[in-house]
C-alpha cells in the first residue's frame, strides 16, 4: 500500500524515563533498538510508535542540536479502554502536564482529554460513546 502512515516519533531527552512513563501509563510492549537510544513502542493493534533520544536523533545520520520547542505541537490520539479524564489523572501524577480535562466532542460522539508528556509532546487520549 502506498502513501499510507507507518510509524510515529516522539522525541525525549531521557528515552529510558519516557520507556517508564508510557509503560506506565497505558500498559505498552516497549523494545530498546537500541537501548536508550530508539525504542519501539509497541501499543496493542494500532501503529507502532517510537522514543527518540533529542540528543542522538536514531536513525539519522546528521542529528542536529536539539531545540527548545513552543507554541503548537503534532497531537498523537490514542484510543483508550477507559475514561479519558483517568488516563489524563493517571499521565499528571506520573509527570505529565494537564492541557484540557476530559470533555465531549460533538462532531465524532466521543470524550478525550489532552496533556504534554514530560518531554514536551502533546497526547490526546479518546474514547468513542457507545
Amino acid at each position: 500500500m502506498a502513501n499510507t502512515l507507518v510509524f510515529v516519533d516522539l522525541p525525549s531527552t531521557d528515552v529510558e524515563a519516557s520507556t517508564a512513563f508510557y509503560r506506565e501509563l497505558f500498559g505498552w510492549t516497549i523494545n530498546p533498538r537500541p537501548q536508550g537510544v530508539f525504542h519501539q513502542v509497541v501499543p496493542g493493534e494500532g501503529l507502532h510508535l517510537g522514543l527518540f533520544s533529542e540528543t542522538e536523533q536514531h536513525p539519522d545520520p546528521a542529528p542536529l542540536p536539539a531545540q527548545p520547542r513552543s507554541g503548537l505541537h503534532t497531537r498523537v490520539y490514542i484510543l483508550v479502554d477507559g475514561p479519558p479524564g483517568d488516563y489524563l489523572n493517571k499521565a499528571v501524577l506520573l509527570g505529565a502536564t494537564a492541557l484540557w480535562e476530559q470533555t465531549y466532542w460533538e462532531e465524532f460522539n466521543g470524550r478525550h482529554a489532552s496533556f504534554l508528556d514530560p518531554w514536551g509532546n502533546q497526547i490526546v487520549v479518546w474514547r468513542a460513546n457507545s
